[in-house]
């Protein structure tokens, strides 16, 4: 069973429905697989919490359809996937290129819109018809109405919705059942620092059971049909390489499937903590520092000075490494002003808006080209001898182009994050 919980517009409450809907599923004894679509890595980490096993991501711009099927294939009872922005909203207006809407036709999965029904009645089958007739296939099978204020409204806005559009409701949730969390410059804090997450789904859960339509949302959910077996992988096997990996509040930005394909390929992947721990593991044959939250905990970081002196030390001594985003801004001299790893010649700083945003195409110096995604607020501004290996390419506007991807010695460092999970080429690239 699959089904994929879609939004009229960003804000329309996908989050908090996913992660109630999720809790209730599991506590009918039910294996709840989450997934989300887009480059998303903080939604996930909430679904994980939630269900006990990863979220992966989808994605028709990161990703194949192949591979979209390779990571919907796992086993489990339901699958329920949180869409991104509006429906319709990916690229531009036309083509419907990398959204919702196309994710749900490219794995064939049955949507349930969510309808914010603040303020209207009748005018929110109004908003849902829209959404009915834009295109010829829409891939909506019933229609969940949030932010009620109770049972008469939801009535009202249930009995003009199936009359005018035909399309089940299959309950709603009020005002009062909507989640809270705190949140940050890129979005929610997320679960790993959000305290008592669990018990405050689960009493929300528990309400929301008596207003969501269970049977109704199973029963579309069944309708999903079997997708085909995805092409086996050619990965190159790397047997006996240790992988570490930073793991902590500070990088936590990780694909799930990019871990599961490094340690498919025969990499051990060693956690460690730049935050906490003294030094880098041993043995290491290269070292991953992913993104996250490095100007958050800078002063944390900065005040490892063994962990600082132990990553400066291995990478002017050779040892292969891949840094993303966050990971970039930690090897640099220092983040407004507090000291880093300093190993690359950089110096971050953070301003108050997006700098980069959306996705993009990265052409590396090597000729490899691949689909990446930036999403970040800091500023890197180079030093003497930098040296850039990327040309990056925003995919919504071709006429923007820029350099990114610090290398020195062994070291590849850039903000763009990559899906590397089908892209044998990269691994070896990023972690020769």
């Amino acid at each position: 069973m699959r089904i994929l919980l879609a939004g009229t517009g960003s804000g329309c409450g996908k989050t908090t429905v996913s992660l109630l809907l999720m809790t209730a599923l599991k506590a009918r004894g039910l294996d709840v697989a989450p997934y989300k679509v887009g480059p998303d890595y903080i939604d996930p980490g909430f679904h994980g919490a939630i269900c006990g096993r990863p979220s992966y991501n989808l994605d028709s711009w990161l990703m194949t359809a192949d591979e979209m099927r390779r990571v919907l294939n796992h086993t489990y009872d339901i699958a329920v996937v949180e869409g991104v922005m509006g429906y319709y909203d990916g690229l531009d207006s036309r083509s419907f290129r990398c959204s919702t809407w196309e994710i749900a036709q490219e794995t064939k999965t049955p949507v349930i819109l969510i309808a914010d029904a603040s303020g209207g009645a009748a005018s929110v089958a109004a908003t849902v018809k829209g959404f009915q007739t834009l295109v010829k296939d829409s891939g909506i099978a019933g229609v969940l109405i949030n932010r009620v204020s109770g049972d008469r409204h939801y009535g009202l806005v249930r009995e003009a919705v199936e009359r005018y559009t035909g399309f089940p409701c299959v309950g709603y949730l009020t005002k009062k059942q909507a989640l809270r969390f705190p949140s940050r410059h890129l979005g929610l804090v997320p679960a790993e620092e959000t305290d008592d997450l669990l018990p405050r789904i689960r009493e929300a859960a528990a309400e929301a059971a008596g207003t969501l339509d269970i049977e109704a949302i199973l029963h579309i959910a069944s309708r999903a049909v079997a997708l085909p077996e995805a092409n086996p992988l050619p990965l190159n096997k790397r047997t006996g390489y240790r992988l570490g990996v930073a793991l902590d509040e500070a990088f936590h930005f990780y694909y799930q499937a990019n871990l599961d394909a490094l340690q498919s390929a025969g990499m051990e992947l060693v956690f460690f903590s730049p935050l906490r721990d003294e030094r880098l593991p041993d043995r290491l044959s290269g070292l991953y520092l992913g993104g996250g939250f490095p100007e958050v905990f800078a002063k944390g970081l900065s005040q490892n000075l063994s962990m600082r002196t132990s990553v400066k030390n291995a990478l002017e001594n050779g040892l292969p490494c891949y840094a993303e985003c966050g990971g970039l801004m930690y090897l640099g001299k220092d983040i407004d002003g507090i000291p880093m790893a300093d190993f690359l010649p950089l110096r971050c700083r953070m301003t108050d808006r997006l700098q980069r945003f959306g996705y993009v195409t990265v052409t590396d110096r090597t000729g490899l080209s691949f689909p990446a995604h930036e999403f970040h607020h800091a500023q890197a501004e180079p030093l003497p001898d930098a040296s850039l290996a990327y040309q990056v390419q925003k995919a919504s506007a071709l006429d923007k182009v820029w350099a990114c991807g610090w290398e020195k010695k062994q070291t590849l460092a850039a903000f763009a994050h990559v899906y590397f999970a089908d892209r044998p080429d990269l691994m070896g690239r990023f972690f020769p």
